[in-house]
């Protein structure tokens, strides 16, 4: 947890002409969200796909991820419905630059975020 973001920094600082895309949960990215600022000033074409359920544990109040991102000047983009995520995935991945994707997903939904250790991702997918 809050590994994604500055791994694909990283990938992006080593292959500046590639697709970089982090595909993150809203306590990762929290872990790491100042990190937008260093997205912008070092213009990395990070785009960032949050799988946003507005809900962290035992915290009641969920900030505006768009508000985090749109104060650093990135793009940002959000999804509420299932139907709209292809076309708005396309147009992220179109954008030139860095890009954050809010896809809100229902609080019950079950977000397959961890794989248990030894485990594999179609193990974690056959336990759901």
């Amino acid at each position: 947890m809050g590994f994604g973001l500055p791994a694909a920094m990283g990938a992006a600082l080593a292959k500046p002409d590639a697709i970089v895309v982090d595909i993150d949960g809203g306590g990762s990215f929290m872990m790491n969200i100042q990190e937008l600022a260093t997205i912008q000033v070092e213009n990395l074409s990070v785009k960032i796909m949050l799988l946003n359920k507005q809900h962290l544990g035992m915290a009641q109040v969920f900030p505006d991820m768009l508000m985090f991102s749109e104060a650093c000047n990135i793009t940002t983009a959000r999804v509420t419905k299932k139907v709209e995520l292809r076309e708005v995935i396309e147009k992220m991945l179109k954008t030139p630059g860095p890009y954050l994707l809010d896809v809100l997903v229902p609080y019950q939904a079950q977000v397959l975020q961890l794989i248990p250790d030894g485990g594999t991702f179609k193990g974690a997918i056959k336990g759901a």
